[in-house]
């Protein structure tokens, strides 16, 4: 264990030492989503997130960080400091684009730039890390917590500073890996025998109404979310929920919409979160 902590602080210090600038495609000013996989990076997620926001009429980035140290889930859900590092400089990364995005920004693009993270499970605890981590001047627009193996009554009071909407948590009681090994292993912040975000909801003794809990229920299951640890990130499920609670406070006009994926129908009904 010693050994393996060892080569992810040397990781971590060389890309540091390395300080190279990432590149951010044309899309990118038209706003940039993060999307934080689970521990073991075995869930492949993004597709998912990518094509339900497309679908619902997002034109910015959509990027993958890669967090995880290795495929084993307890080894990442349980070497703590590798997530604490890959937080930080995560936040290191939206400070990066922030400041590419004002200095390339448009004469009619906003004077700030979109942002939006979305963390699975482990990747959940990434996601409001980077957001703790954030300098002062720099924010996010919202976040959304899938299946979050964060404690159910963890303290967002300092990202919520950095984040200017809010904070979305589906969570289910189906969800048999945080209910099961979880349990066992610790959430990602190292709570043992505690329920997860994703289990019961965010319950942080900040009780702020941009904490948003957003229970499992009978009718996302034709969308492809049947309450399971993975199954929140199905194109169409993003499409008819996850992308309403960020793009809401998107400039997309209804034109650019497109029922790709839902049936119009489904849509309407589902919008109600």
């Amino acid at each position: 264990m010693k050994s393996a902590v060892a080569m992810i602080l040397f990781g971590a210090a060389l890309l540091l030492a390395c300080g190279c600038a990432p590149t951010f495609s044309d899309r990118a000013r038209l706003g940039w989503t993060v999307y934080c996989p689970g521990a073991g990076n075995t869930d492949f997620g993004e597709n998912g997130i990518r094509q339900g926001l497309e679908a619902a009429g997002y034109r910015g980035e959509v990027a993958a960080y890669m967090w995880t140290v290795s495929f084993n889930i307890a080894i990442d859900q349980t070497v703590r400091i590798n997530a604490r590092i890959r937080a930080e400089q995560l936040a290191r990364l939206i400070e990066q684009y922030t400041d590419w995005y004002r200095e390339n920004r448009g004469e009619n693009d906003p004077p700030e730039p979109t942002i939006y993270l979305v963390g699975l499970s482990a990747g959940s605890g990434i996601a409001i890390w980077a957001c703790e981590n954030l300098r002062e001047g720099y924010t996010v627009d919202s976040v959304v917590l899938l299946s979050s193996s964060l404690s159910y009554d963890y303290d967002v009071t300092s990202a919520l500073k950095h984040i200017r909407e809010k904070i979305y948590c589906y969570c289910s009681d189906r969800d048999a890996v945080l209910a099961g090994p979880m349990q066992i292993v610790g959430t990602i912040d190292g709570k043992i025998a505690t329920p997860g975000v994703g289990q019961v909801g965010l319950q942080s003794k900040t009780h702020s109404a941009r904490i948003v809990n957003i229970r499992w229920r009978d009718e996302f299951t034709k969308f492809g979310y049947f309450g399971g640890h993975t199954d929140s990130t199905s194109p169409e499920f993003v499409q008819a929920y996850v992308a309403n609670n960020l793009l809401r406070h998107a400039a997309i006009g209804a034109t650019e919409r497109t029922p790709a994926i839902a049936p119009a129908k489904d849509l309407q009904a589902a919008h109600r979160d």
